[in-house]
């Protein structure tokens, strides 16, 4: 899934969080890189999943937490630039360049993912963007 919304989309990297109990989100394993960006730029969005690798996220905390809480997408045109009390990743978003981030729960039967996608650029929210993830992710379900 990470793979096609990347290849299809604007998306340069994306990541799932997964629910560890009801009130704790972790980082999956499972993660991918746009082959469409260029070499340095899959150099930092990898820095930037190392750096991710230990976070633990409580319901409601970071995007993915706010996401899983609200159970609603949410958009964020730059996510460098928000306070750390909103986008607990903002330093290493300045450090390695993620821009624009949009977080999605993606849910079936029991099981409950929070996608999340970012790009190298600062982006509105984009309503196209958003129709052609949502599609390309309503295969997970």
């Amino acid at each position: 899934m990470l793979e096609q919304v990347c290849e299809e989309t604007e998306w340069e990297y994306g990541e799932v969080w997964l629910p560890k109990t009801d009130t704790i989100l972790e980082l999956d394993p499972a993660w991918y890189i746009s082959s469409q960006v260029r070499t340095n730029r899959q150099v930092a969005w990898a820095q930037f999943r190392y750096c991710s690798e230990n976070f633990i996220l409580h319901l409601g905390e970071g995007l993915p937490g706010r996401v899983w809480e609200t159970q609603t997408s949410e958009w964020i045109a730059d996510v460098s630039t928000q306070p750390e009390s909103y986008f607990l990743r903002n330093q290493i978003a300045k450090a390695f360049g993620a821009k624009a981030g949009f977080g999605m729960l993606v849910s079936e039967r029991n099981v409950q993912a929070i996608f999340v996608f970012f790009m190298s650029k600062i982006q509105k929210r984009d309503m196209e963007l958003i129709a052609t993830t949502t599609t390309i992710l309503k295969d997970f379900r």
